[in-house]
């Protein structure tokens, strides 16, 4: 029995380490990304939408529903796919807009980032860890 235990330990920690090291496929990135929860664990109250153009552009669009007012903002991102899977927004920039995220999970339709320098907590929905799915009804870039 001890065997077998082990034998499943091992085989749990190989899939673990296979697949915290998978490449993304960074075709899957281009397109509108609307940041969406369960919302029976976190209810937004607004939407934060991001557009990459697959050159290194991107459009972030918010709405705050209880101001009634929405932001528009463009900047540059830059990936590091080969060894971290992150993604770092204005690297050129050294102010506060300058922030770097792991890409947790990327699919065709959703989408997870975790940023770095933090760890997985439920209580930080939406500000270390961002959730996206795609979004096919909004415009081009």
């Amino acid at each position: 029995m001890k065997k077998y235990l082990n034998l499943i330990v091992c085989a749990v920690l190989l899939v673990a380490g296979l697949s915290s090291c998978m490449k993304l496929d960074i075709n899957k990135l281009e397109g509108t990304w609307t940041e969406q929860y369960d919302p029976a664990v976190f209810a937004m109250d607004g939407s934060v939408t991001f557009t990459f153009d697959g050159n290194g552009n991107y459009h972030l669009h918010t709405y705050d529903a209880l101001s009634g007012e929405s932001n528009d903002r463009r900047g540059y991102y830059m990936l590091d796919l080969e060894e971290k899977n992150t993604i770092t927004f204005n690297p050129m920039m050294s102010d506060f807009t300058n922030v770097t995220y792991r890409i947790i999970k990327l699919t065709s339709r959703e989408m997870e980032w975790q940023k770095v320098g933090t760890a997985p907590n439920p209580g930080t929905w939406a500000s270390d860890y961002l959730h996206f799915v795609r979004d096919n009804s909004i415009g081009c870039y």
